[in-house]
């Protein structure tokens, strides 16, 4: 008998141990095109003003009631201008922290991509800004001329609950047709979807996230569009990129939810565009299964969203 436990016993340590899953659950939400409407006033009108990011914080707070940190909020750029408070911190007061650091790190953001109308503020008011802020500031497209590396973080990896969410940064390449090159000197920013490729590919090598998001400062499609750029490239990059699980943008000033069908894997992806001036919210709930270990392999990926008007939540 002794020996046939024994027997029993080596036989059930070399079979291989049963993969235990866990289920992750992630919020996400996603402002975009802010232009300066931090408050619910509007200083050049003079009057009371519906979006705004106080309205946004009182929203993204009482999801953190319910989801801690698993609730991920990113900003999809042109924050720097559209308000004389943008103005008066830009070129005034500018020993002072800019207004627009301090509501980011306010409010907690987890990363932010640079936008056109950022950039339209120049050097040296979008480098002093990119310090203040605690957040990674995201624009794999925006190269520096000397190193031919990005000038800003390319991605940024978030870790929730032992899974890793990439979040790759991108802007519309269309910036040299409408500002003067004094103003981004130093810099070239390249085909989003050429640039797309290589990122994702480079984060599968590297990084091996179980999610991809893309935060694109790039319309939905259309706009100028010719052999030097493309400007609303988000649709394409759905389309064209295989490894997103869902893309957020802007840029477009429109509200757009759709689903995507990637050309080369057939994948559905999720595309949210929340308008401007913090009216609206892209908000994606995401469910991960993923294999339990020290490297979860992701098993099962659901992904929903929709675009929440917060001054009617608030």
């Amino acid at each position: 008998m002794k020996e046939l436990i024994i027997s029993l016993l080596a036989i059930s340590l070399s079979l291989p141990t049963m993969a235990q899953t866990r289920t992750v659950n992630l919020r996400v939400i996603e402002t975009s095109d802010v232009h300066g409407s931090f408050f619910p006033y509007d200083f050049i009108n003079q009057k009371p003003k519906e979006g705004s990011l106080a309205r946004v914080v009182t929203y993204v707070d009482s999801l953190r009631t319910k989801y801690g940190d698993h609730l991920i909020l990113l900003d999809n750029g042109d924050i720097l201008q559209g308000q004389p408070t943008c103005y008066y911190c830009n070129y005034v007061k500018t020993d002072q922290p800019n207004v627009a650091a301090s509501v980011v790190n306010y409010m907690r953001y987890d990363a932010e991509t640079m936008g056109n109308h950022d950039v339209e503020t120049g050097h040296p008011v979008y480098d002093k800004w990119i310090k203040e802020v605690k957040c990674p500031i995201l624009g794999a497209n925006i190269v520096s001329s000397q190193t031919k590396q990005p000038y800003v973080h390319p991605y940024t990896i978030i870790k929730r609950d032992g899974v890793k969410i990439a979040v790759l940064g991108m802007i519309t390449d269309a910036i040299p047709n409408w500002l003067n090159e004094n103003l981004w000197k130093g810099l070239y920013f390249d085909n989003m979807v050429k640039s797309c490729r290589y990122w994702v590919n480079y984060l599968k090598t590297h990084e091996q996230p179980n999610l991809i998001i893309g935060l694109f400062h790039s319309g939905k499609e259309g706009g100028i569009h010719n052999e030097k750029f493309d400007e609303n490239a988000s649709m394409e990059v759905a389309k064209q990129v295989p490894g997103f699980d869902l893309i957020l943008y802007g840029h477009d000033h429109t509200l757009h939810q759709d689903v995507v069908k990637n050309d080369i894997t057939g994948k559905d992806v999720l595309c949210l565009d929340p308008s401007c001036n913090a009216l609206y919210v892209s908000d994606a709930q995401i469910s991960l299964t993923v294999s339990d270990g020290e490297s979860p392999v992701t098993l099962k990926t659901n992904v929903t969203g929709q675009l929440v008007n917060v001054c009617n939540e608030v």
